[in-house]
């Protein structure tokens, strides 16, 4: 009888895991948004939502022509 709160401790503490994770995508997401002339906050709501598919998008997407 003891286990089962323990488990479901567990289970929460492995919740709360995933919001850093996915703040970190975002973040991440938007540092490579913006090394190839993209908006930043754009990206990183965009890659905070999205998580590692995000990351991903803002890999593929070409780089933004130079205005010069």
């Amino acid at each position: 009888m003891a286990t089962g709160p323990l488990c479901y401790r567990q289970r929460m503490d492995f919740k709360f895991l995933g919001i850093p994770a996915w703040l970190l995508c975002g973040i991440l997401g938007a540092w490579i948004a913006t090394s190839k002339g993209r908006g930043g906050c754009f990206w990183f709501l965009l890659c905070s939502v999205l998580g590692p598919f995000g990351i991903v998008l803002a890999a593929v997407v070409s780089r933004q022509p130079r205005d010069d």
